[in-house]
């Protein structure tokens, strides 16, 4: 297994691309598994190496990924984290869309059904309607809890 195959499976695992289509794509670009170079056993070691890695990282991750995002995008986020330094809670939002909130924001619709199956978050998200009959999404937010607390904490 070469750097081109375990790039390709870092990239296709941040799409959430399984080893087994990734190993396929790969065949297709190279005419064939006898071209491959590697098996499927060694794709799925490699995604299970990666997953091991991100593993107990990825709430640091996104939050490192949204200060980023602070500084070159004008966005602004929140978060709090549990007594094992577990993210419990994230809201994120910009500039652009605080600007509309201003304009718009008269009557907000919260809506905080997209239950998430990987970390047992509830995504929410605050929208409203613009003079062009348009919705606009004015933040976003990720809860581990859905309780009082966690809604005040997002409004």
């Amino acid at each position: 297994m070469n750097e081109y195959h375990k790039q390709l499976i870092i990239q296709n695992s941040r799409a959430n691309v399984g080893a087994s289509l990734t190993y396929n794509l790969c065949k297709e670009q190279v005419e064939g598994f006898e071209n491959v170079g590697a098996s499927l056993m060694q794709f799925k070691n490699i995604q299970r190496d990666v997953k091991c890695f991100i593993n107990g990282k990825d709430g640091h991750m996104i939050v490192s990924r949204l200060e980023t995002l602070c500084e070159t995008k004008g966005l602004e986020f929140a978060y709090e984290t549990d007594s094992d330094k577990a993210l419990t809670r994230i809201f994120w939002t910009n500039v652009e869309v605080k600007r509309c909130y201003s304009l718009f924001g008269d009557a907000i619709s919260f809506d905080p059904t997209y239950a998430t199956s990987k970390y047992n978050m509830v995504f929410t998200a605050f929208t409203d309607i613009d003079n062009h009959k348009k919705s606009i999404t004015f933040g976003c937010a990720l809860l581990a809890l859905e309780d009082d607390d966690s809604f005040i904490w997002a409004f």
